[in-house]
């Protein structure tokens, strides 16, 4: 494969191709991914990482979302620090790509499982303040019962995906 050159821009042959449905999968992605505190730009770069077939430099990346560099960058640095994207060089070429994280769907699952665990949490510090006869008691007992639940399937869940990584593809 040859390297692409820093300029590739939208020359990429990495990108999707750009039409209504791809670009309207981008821009949910952006709205998505601002419920896990990502920026809708980061959001929308986690999107258009998700479709593209290969590795992406920042460059082709702000072409494709028509965003500065600076914006990307900035997204850049946030999605690798939160171990969403990593960065991944080409043979015989100095430019940074980015590719999603290999295991970003269980980064994601377990973000979402720490925000809900902390609902439980907070039911729990609750029922040691209540008397064993409050009117609440039995509502935050059913909280911390469906979220014992939903975290044992998540547990479940991120069994099953570890184990369809670990099978060749």
């Amino acid at each position: 494969m040859e390297p692409e050159s820093s300029d590739s821009g939208s020359d990429s042959p990495h990108l999707p191709e750009d039409n209504s449905t791809v670009t309207q999968f981008i821009e949910n992605m952006g709205l998505h991914f601002e419920d896990y505190e990502v920026s809708r730009i980061g959001g929308r770069m986690i999107g258009l990482l998700m479709l593209a077939t290969g590795p992406l430099s920042s460059e082709d990346m702000a072409e494709a979302l028509q965003v500065s560099r600076s914006s990307i960058s900035t997204n850049l640095k946030t999605l690798l620090s939160d171990d969403l994207i990593e960065k991944v060089s080409l043979p015989g070429d100095r430019v940074d790509y980015y590719v999603i994280e290999t295991d970003f769907w269980q980064k994601i699952l377990e973000h979402r499982l720490t925000s809900l665990l902390t609902v439980r949490e907070a039911a729990q510090e609750g029922l040691v303040e209540l008397d064993q006869e409050d009117s609440v008691r039995p509502q935050l007992e059913k909280i911390i019962r469906s979220l014992d639940v939903v975290d044992e399937m998540v547990q479940r869940l991120r069994e099953e995906m570890q184990s369809h990584q670990e099978v060749p593809v």
